[in-house]
């Protein structure tokens, strides 16, 4: 009895196509890298390692006051830079042993022939500006919080007043954890005083 799906099995699956061509592989393994984007990956699991060396020299940088107890500023970007050191390690050596990064066949498609969504871009590039423009005369809350509106608003969401709620409580969460649990001062703006 022959077999249906010739297509079927363990190897990668197949689309048909209408205009007489060779059928497509959904796996993303139909060919192998070219050596220039294995370079390219290595260069970039080498500028994640140094990153997270560039960050945790940097870190011995930051003054530690007497008075910080339990966790003192050090301590997340401590984290940061030997996560980086860790991820860009083990993602050279995933390289060098041929694991090369492959799209699977449920990964997420991507148009590249389609243009930038500029709108976008320019939006968020708009709430970066408002939020360096805010930072130091409003503080680090209400800056925050019209990033993340600005954001959610270029991206799509026209749920203002819940954007505004999220960003609120997101920003005064961070500030709380940086102020009060690290001990970092953060710039308050006209909300001085309101947490202490």
């Amino acid at each position: 009895m022959s077999d249906p799906n010739p297509g079927a099995g363990p190897g990668p699956a197949l689309t048909s196509r209408s205009d007489g061509q060779p059928p497509l592989t959904l796996s993303g393994q139909d060919h192998e890298p070219s050596r220039w984007s294995r370079y390219a990956e290595l260069l970039v699991a080498l500028a994640v390692v140094i990153l997270g060396v560039i960050i945790l020299v940097e870190t011995q940088d930051i003054r530690v006051t007497r008075a910080t107890a339990r966790v003192g500023p050090r301590v997340i970007p401590t984290i940061v830079g030997w996560g980086l050191v860790v991820i860009g390690l083990w993602y050279g050596l995933e390289l060098l042993r041929g694991q090369n990064s492959r799209p699977a066949a449920d990964s997420e498609d991507v148009d590249i022939s389609l243009p930038p969504d500029w709108t976008t871009i320019a939006g968020i590039g708009a709430g970066l500006v408002a939020y360096m423009l805010l930072i130091e005369r409003a503080g680090f809350i209400i800056a925050s919080t019209a990033l993340f509106t600005i954001t959610a608003f270029s991206m799509g969401s026209r749920n203002i007043f819940r954007d505004v709620g999220l960003g609120i409580v997101i920003a005064v969460g961070a500030y709380l954890a940086f102020s009060e649990g690290l001990e970092v001062d953060l710039p308050e703006g006209i909300l001085e005083g309101l947490f202490g």
